[in-house]
């Protein structure tokens, strides 16, 4: 036979484990939620971005830039008397500083002609 007090042992177990598996089927229900709620906000956040990359492909066309560069900046192409020719030991550290004194001497002669044009 089933005793008095295995009977109140048992029903209070039961009602443990009932109360413990409310609790918890609760908190599952809230972090489902919450993970519902992230996935819709990655989904939102890569479609912003997709739009946004359209936008931004959209804006930097050359077409575009080259017309606002015209329109905004009133620039003029590149006349040939400008060009100069390439000269590699200017660019490079040189020991003997030849080649700083030529970048110099080269600055100093655009500024002036850049000067004398306007």
């Amino acid at each position: 036979m089933i005793s008095k007090k295995s009977t109140v042992f048992f029903s209070f177990f039961i009602c443990a484990a009932s109360s413990v598996l409310f609790v918890l089927k609760y908190s599952v229900m809230s972090i489902e939620d919450r993970i519902s709620k992230a996935r819709k906000e990655i989904s939102a956040k890569k479609k912003d971005q997709h739009i946004l990359k359209a936008e931004w492909k959209t804006l930097t066309t050359p077409e575009r830039i080259q017309r606002l560069t015209i329109k905004y900046l009133s620039m003029k192409q590149i006349e040939p008397n400008q060009l100069k020719e390439y000269d590699a030991l200017i660019f490079h550290n040189n020991k003997n500083k030849k080649g700083t004194k030529r970048l110099s001497y080269l600055i100093s002669q655009f500024l002036s002609n850049s000067n004398g044009d306007e």
